[in-house]
């Protein structure tokens, strides 16, 4: 499962840089940059069947996390304005749904990543 959220977060990560591309700026492509690098490492370690995070996972895990809720906020947010003024262009719609799509499997992917590392401890 851990597998596959990590080919499914790179292939949303590639997806979300497309859509927003319009309009992009630098903590975006940083942002994406860190997911792509952290789901390299996760699968990295799936591979070697390596169980224990390195600092710079510990890192991007954080820094992937703080990125999600910063995507979900923006996706969140542009959702509200475009309802408040009636305006729903499909470059929009096609951005707000990617945004949530990848924002919630990178957030099932952190949260099953921490609880198998968890798991694996007992």
């Amino acid at each position: 499962m851990l597998r596959t959220l990590s080919y499914l977060n790179l292939v949303f990560a590639v997806v979300y840089f497309l859509a927003y591309l319009q309009d992009g700026n630098r903590i975006v492509v940083f942002g994406l940059l860190v997911v792509v690098v952290f789901n390299w490492m996760a699968l990295l370690n799936l591979e070697n069947e390596k169980r224990d995070w390195s600092l710079w996972q510990w890192l991007c895990a954080g820094i992937t996390l703080l990125y999600a809720l910063y995507m979900g906020y923006g996706a969140v947010s542009l959702f509200i304005d475009a309802i408040g003024h009636h305006y729903y262009p499909g470059v929009t719609i096609r951005l707000i749904i990617s945004g949530l799509l990848f924002d919630f499997t990178i957030f099932l992917q952190l949260l099953k990543s921490w609880y198998e590392k968890i798991d694996k401890k007992r």
